[in-house]
């Protein structure tokens, strides 16, 4: 099994010899294009990927252990189908429309100036995540644990606080329309 350690990786596609390597340990991508990529069974560990194209990767069975994404343009990714051991990631000024957090414990991440538009948050742990400056037109919480979460500063959320865990989530004035709009009210 090979391993890559402390390498800067810059203006790559999945090459065969990164198709060869296994673990990627304190790696930096910068500006690398992964778009439709089998990034199948790796492990990631402490690894920061800067404006690189990750849109369509399969991470089946993936570990992202402390993994930071910035810049990234990240369309349709099923993090659902990642490794649940160690999984942490942190995203900024990355846009993750259509993918999918299914069922994960994504408990205390940070989207910071996201467009997670679309995205798929059913069933997961979002305990205490910050979603700062984020747009989440269209993101799907349903049976969401968003205890402690922060949307202060998101704009277009919609939610229904009752099919969500909610206690002592964070929200700013303008959210509220998005929190009432199952009632249909006219809020002026």
């Amino acid at each position: 099994m090979e391993e890559l350690v402390e390498q800067t990786i810059t203006k790559q596609t999945f090459t065969a010899e990164l198709k060869q390597v296994q673990e990627f340990y304190k790696c930096t991508f910068e500006q690398c294009d992964f778009q439709n990529a089998e990034l199948v069974d790796l492990l990631f560990t402490n690894c920061e990927f800067k404006s690189c194209n990750l849109s369509n990767v399969s991470l089946k069975g993936t570990q992202l252990d402390h993994v930071v994404f910035n810049d990234c343009k990240m369309l349709g990714i099923h993090f659902n189908e990642c490794s649940s051991f160690s999984f942490h990631a942190n995203f900024s000024n990355s846009v993750l429309d259509y993918s999918s957090f299914f069922e994960r414990n994504i408990k205390k991440f940070q989207f910071e100036q996201c467009s997670l538009q679309h995205v798929d948050f059913e069933r997961a742990n979002l305990q205490q995540v910050l979603f700062k400056k984020t747009n989440l037109l269209n993101a799907r919480f349903v049976q969401c644990n968003l205890e402690g979460c922060d949307f202060r500063s998101s704009i277009n959320i919609q939610l229904d606080p009752e099919v969500n865990r909610m206690k002592k989530s964070k929200f700013g004035p303008e959210q509220l329309p998005g929190l009432l709009l199952k009632y249909q009210l006219i809020i002026d």
